[in-house]
């Protein structure tokens, strides 16, 4: 939020702030469900601003791992998991493990 303002002589009260565009996908209606229909929300861009992370980043050497183990580096890659998500929601291949657990997926019982 870097702007609030009241309109004289109108129950009219302006917000102006920041929304990243993912955060901002059923905003509009979860802002009317919250007032119960009082607020009205008008987006426009405003601009870009990177992600300080690379996407594609892997740890490849021990110092990387330490450095990640340390907390110098942070633990989950946002500009990953954003990327992920655009992937996902444009119907495109994303590269995960597809069975967490092999013993969690096991579904045929084991007769003796």
């Amino acid at each position: 939020v870097f702007a609030e303002e009241m309109r004289e002589g109108t129950p009219l009260f302006t917000i102006r702030a920041h929304l990243p565009v993912v955060e901002s996908f059923g905003f509009a209606s979860e802002l009317r469900k919250t007032t119960s229909g009082a607020a009205h929300p008008q987006m426009r861009f405003s601009h870009f601003e990177p992600l300080p992370q690379d996407p594609l980043f892997v740890v490849l050497t021990e110092e990387q791992q330490e450095a990640l183990d340390d907390g110098a580096l942070p633990s989950v890659n946002l500009a990953r998991k954003l990327m992920d998500d655009v992937r996902r929601r444009k119907g495109l291949r994303v590269e995960e493990k597809a069975v967490a657990s092999a013993t969690k997926q096991r579904t045929l019982a084991r007769k003796k």
